[in-house]
């Protein structure tokens, strides 16, 4: 059976034919649902190179547990996924994976305009922007796909309403769990400068931790320095330092909501000390890291 999913150059946007992803056991491919599909196989590696996938594509490790390698910006890191743990990728942000050796899999995709079909009290979803979640283990989308992969499997008993209704939760889920805080406007850049500044966002949000350079961000979305400032300021409204601040702040202010103490945010985030972190704390949030906390903010 053949993969439905199609994987292109991240650059170009070429199809890449040779990227596959393998013996296709179950598909959803004829079984008429709108928005989404589902399969579920194996392979013996899977060594895609700088491609992406148009839709919101999820890949959970159905088989026993494997170690692989996946591109964090110049770097390959390794990882242990176990059974159930869950790569999602958004729509059009570049990966590449070293996957060698025996795996099974179940890969799920959904259109991005599905998304606002099924959520049309969300204005602001088309400007959307969502973050890339390597390893997760999240018990929601595990089970949404797991009873996604059996309507398949059995042949679509239930229906289109059914598959709905679970493509539905799992927009919610991902929208809700997914989405950056603050949506970006990319309206009105060209295709590929979207994705540019897509896979520069997703960095971005790899890395609050760590100390970012303009040539890092540049060198990601692969232009100068120069053109890559003035398309970013553009298409965001911030400079990109402005930008990677307001961001450090926002998931400071998620820890801070999590009992997390405050030097101990301070320091995860790069500050030099948490008065520095409280100026531009108020800078952002209009209040200190303490009034934060006690007002509940």
């Amino acid at each position: 059976m053949q993969s439905q999913i199609h994987f292109v150059d991240s650059q170009t946007l070429t199809p890449q034919p040779d990227v596959t992803t393998g013996r296709v056991l179950v598909s959803s491919k004829d079984l008429g649902w709108e928005g989404v599909y589902i399969e579920k196989g194996e392979n013996d590696g899977f060594t895609p190179e700088d491609v992406t996938v148009t839709q919101h594509y999820f890949a959970m490790n159905s088989g026993p547990a494997l170690e692989w390698e996946w591109k964090d910006g110049k770097r390959f890191k390794t990882h242990r996924y176990e059974t159930g743990d869950v790569w999602v990728n958004p729509a059009g942000i570049p990966f590449s994976h070293r996957i060698s050796g025996h795996n099974q899999f179940v890969l799920l995709t959904l259109e991005p305009d599905k998304i606002l079909e099924l959520l049309p009290d969300r204005p602001l979803l088309e400007r959307q922007v969502f973050r890339r979640q390597h390893q997760a283990k999240d018990r929601h989308i595990n089970a949404l796909m797991q009873a996604l992969v059996v309507e398949a499997e059995l042949g679509g008993p239930n229906g289109q309403l059914y598959v709905d209704t679970l493509s539905t939760a799992l927009a919610v889920h991902f929208v809700n769990h997914y989405g950056l805080d603050s949506p970006v406007d990319f309206s009105r850049l060209h295709f590929i400068e979207r994705q540019r500044m897509g896979r520069v966002v997703d960095y971005i949000e790899a890395h609050l931790a760590d100390d970012m350079s303009l040539a890092d961000l540049a060198l990601e979305a692969g232009l100068s320095k120069f053109h890559f400032s003035r398309l970013f300021k553009d298409a965001i409204g911030l400079t990109p330092h402005k930008y990677v601040v307001k961001r450090r702040i926002e998931r400071a202010a998620a820890l801070l909501k999590q009992d997390e103490a405050i030097a101990q945010v301070a320091h995860l985030f790069g500050f030099t000390d948490q008065s520095h972190f409280t100026r531009t704390f108020k800078q952002v949030k209009g209040v200190t890291p303490k009034q934060f906390i006690r007002q509940g903010l």
